[in-house]
């Protein structure tokens, strides 16, 4: 639930229409064009949604593929009477993005070269087109202006579930507070950045 609400900060409720579905049934029945298709549509929503957990460009592309790979193989478990393109390649991409920080590698990697102190959106590789910059700066900006609004447990929270991909269960357990706690100020900071971000967009 918390992906997809970041889905929504970032993509800023991108829909799903009638052509996400018809593509979605090209899909199903074997029609590989359809992929290609569906990638043009939501390529760049989902690449910054991916860029924004794994902080760097080419592990981004690379996830990016392995989502629209993953939705091809999986298309036939897309139901459009149980929910929108858009919700089944976010949580595609929730998971490859958390598998990816997960992996021991990644991690290796990460622990030598750097320590995220800050509830930051700014991604590390600097090789954008300025169409890239422009749009990514621009969520980053609004973004950062709501956070303003919580206070820092809940930026805490929010920051570990978004980016670590830990349970609230998990979370109770590391930061040893009670679980109602961690769903109190979860709650909380997402509504606070729901509300602000609807004024920042008017």
């Amino acid at each position: 639930m918390l992906f997809t609400f970041f889905a929504y900060i970032f993509g800023f409720a991108f829909q799903s229409g009638d052509e996400d579905r018809r593509i979605m049934e090209r899909m199903q029945s074997g029609d590989k064009s359809a992929v290609s298709d569906l990638y043009q549509i939501y390529n760049k929503v989902l690449f910054g949604l991916i860029l924004t957990v794994v902080k760097n460009r080419e592990e981004a592309e690379d996830v990016l593929q392995d989502v629209f790979v993953q939705a091809w193989e999986k298309a036939n478990q897309f139901d459009s009477t149980r929910g929108n393109v858009y919700s089944f390649l976010v949580t595609m991409a929730r998971n490859k993005a958390i598998d990816r920080i997960r992996s021991r590698r990644y991690r290796k990697e990460k622990q030598e070269d750097q320590i995220i102190n800050d509830f930051t959106l700014d991604p590390e590789d600097g090789d954008f087109n300025p169409e890239e910059n422009a749009e990514l700066n621009d969520r980053a900006v609004r973004v950062r202006r709501a956070l303003k609004n919580l206070d820092e447990k809940e930026r805490e929270v929010l920051y570990v579930a978004y980016f670590q991909g830990l349970s609230q269960s998990e979370i109770a357990e590391q930061m040893d507070i009670p679980l109602g706690t961690v769903k109190y100020r979860m709650r909380q900071g997402m509504i606070k950045l729901r509300d602000s971000l609807s004024l920042l967009a008017e």
